[in-house]
């Protein structure tokens, strides 16, 4: 995720809305952040005393952005090739540079970001230890800009970590949409408020009541779950090998029974051949996240149905009629 301001001081003062590019609000841990709560989704496990948020492969269907941003080069260079080129024979050289960083950029970015990219990046919230858990990716690329970098989990505790809401601005030329992002800083010390790290929960649709949830979770001893609420199953990572033999089995019933359907993802196939190559690469190129042994200890086993049945006092999951 790119465009942040993670750099200076993490005070109320330092960091206010107008000097902070796209930041919306600073979240009180003290405060109510919303009038409604819940995980929206993002609750992958759920453990005695801590719970997993975005758990699950980064990588399983990734490269969509290399992907659109190699088909748009090509596609470019198809048509305009010629006057770049021209500007090579003519010896423009800085405008011919300049050609091809313009037509490869959104490749180039895709390129950077999605391959050798974290396998997965959940944050776990742990109540009981008054810890935060999370994937740092480091900056430095080991061919410059491309290539691995340092991929790690690291710990926080949960009084030096600040939440922010922040919004970007994305779309297409017809219109415009507004993102939310609940960006998480770690200052060094509980005297020292610097900047050393920071994470995020991106594309939060109804970020108040993400963040309600996980400081009422921190914070007031919520249940992780709903009532009648059953813990979340993680199952085996999506793996696109397999989805496509599938899809040969069911390929005669698919064509009796979504003959439309079917007919438009044949005449797409040439743009999935190419999807599909570079999501290989981003599978091959992934990162595995190595979790230390304290981490995973302090976390323990995932929560079961049978374990929420037996919570008599609710711990797991709010009583009936709340």
């Amino acid at each position: 995720m790119i465009g942040f301001s993670t750099s200076g001081i993490s005070t109320d003062d330092a960091r206010q809305e107008g000097l902070v590019s796209g930041l919306l609000h600073r979240f009180d841990k003290r405060l109510p952040g919303s009038g409604q709560t819940g995980h929206l989704g993002r609750l992958s496990e759920v453990y005695r005393n801590a719970i997993e948020l975005n758990g699950g492969s980064l990588v399983a269907a990734g490269g969509y952005v290399t992907t659109i941003g190699l088909l748009g080069a090509l596609t470019t260079t198809y048509f305009f090739g010629h006057g770049v080129y021209r500007n090579l024979v003519d010896g423009a050289y800085v405008f011919f540079v300049l050609n091809l960083l313009t037509i490869w950029s959104l490749f180039l970015v895709g390129f950077y970001f999605e391959m050798f990219s974290p396998s997965e990046e959940p944050i776990y919230f742990d109540r009981a230890h008054r810890k935060v858990y999370y994937v740092h990716r480091g900056k430095r690329k080991r061919f410059l800009l491309f290539g691995p970098s340092v991929i790690e989990a690291r710990a926080a505790d949960w009084s030096l970590v600040d939440c922010e809401l922040h919004a970007k601005l994305g779309g297409s030329t017809t219109s415009v949409r507004r993102t939310y992002h609940l960006l998480f800083l770690v200052r060094k010390s509980a005297t020292d408020p610097t900047i050393v790290d920071w994470f995020v929960l991106a594309q939060i649709e109804f970020p108040g009541a993400m963040w309600e949830y996980i400081r009422g979770y921190m914070e007031a001893d919520m249940p992780p779950l709903s009532a009648d609420e059953a813990p979340p199953v993680k199952g085996k990572s999506f793996d696109m090998i397999e989805a496509l033999q599938q899809r040969r089995i069911d390929y005669l019933r698919d064509w009796r029974e979504l003959p439309w359907t079917q007919l438009w993802q044949h005449l797409v196939l040439p743009l999935f051949a190419v999807f599909f190559v570079v999501n290989r690469f981003v599978v091959w190129t992934a990162q595995t996240v190595s979790w230390p042994q304290e981490i995973t200890g302090a976390l323990g086993t995932p929560m079961t149905s049978g374990d929420v049945e037996a919570d008599t006092a609710h711990k797991l999951r709010a009583p009936p009629g709340t």
